[in-house]
């Protein structure tokens, strides 16, 4: 059973990078996540990886990207040749699975091109202006901490209410 680092990536069959892969921590699935070609023998393993609780949310992002969602968004489902549709279901899985938030924001871990998702959410914002919505929709309240230059530093803390004039007067009677 060969690790992680030790397997031959190209010579190496989808069982023998699956097992690799279960051996891995987390860092080193996100680290494949990033990493990984969109290859038609690598299905799969981006299927594996996709589904994993470790993958935060710029890893995963990063493996949409990668995909180049691009040349398929604007092409209906039925018109997507025989080769390329399970890339498109992996990536309608992978959507999926952002818009839900099943992958969290980390803050040490940003996107890698982050530009492309500014420009990639900035398209969609045109296609939607204009009433030609794209196949993946991304959400922009999910995907927001990985923007390029958002601000967006992940989730807030809620807001504590203050006390009311009759809360203020009597809370120092229980305290």
């Amino acid at each position: 059973m060969p690790s992680l680092a030790r397997i031959d990536w190209v010579e190496s069959t989808a069982s023998e990078r699956l097992e690799a892969l279960r051996r891995a921590t987390g860092r080193q699935v996100c680290a494949m996540a990033r990493a990984v070609e969109w290859d038609s023998d690598c299905h799969e393993v981006i299927g594996w990886i996709s589904a994993q609780i470790c993958v935060d949310l710029g890893s995963a992002l990063t493996l949409f990207m990668n995909a180049g969602p691009e040349a398929y968004n604007k092409i209906p489902r039925q018109d997507v040749c025989g080769e390329m549709q399970s890339v498109c279901t992996q990536l309608d899985v992978l959507c999926q699975r952002i818009n839900a938030g099943f992958y969290l924001p980390d803050p040490t871990r940003q996107m890698i091109g982050a530009e492309r998702l500014t420009a990639w959410m900035e398209a969609q914002a045109q296609d939607i202006r204009m009433g030609q919505a794209g196949r993946w929709q991304l959400s922009p309240v999910i995907v927001a901490p990985m923007m390029a230059g958002s601000g967006h530093k992940g989730r807030r803390r809620p807001k504590t209410r203050s006390k009311g004039l009759l809360g203020k007067l009597i809370s120092p009677l229980f305290a």
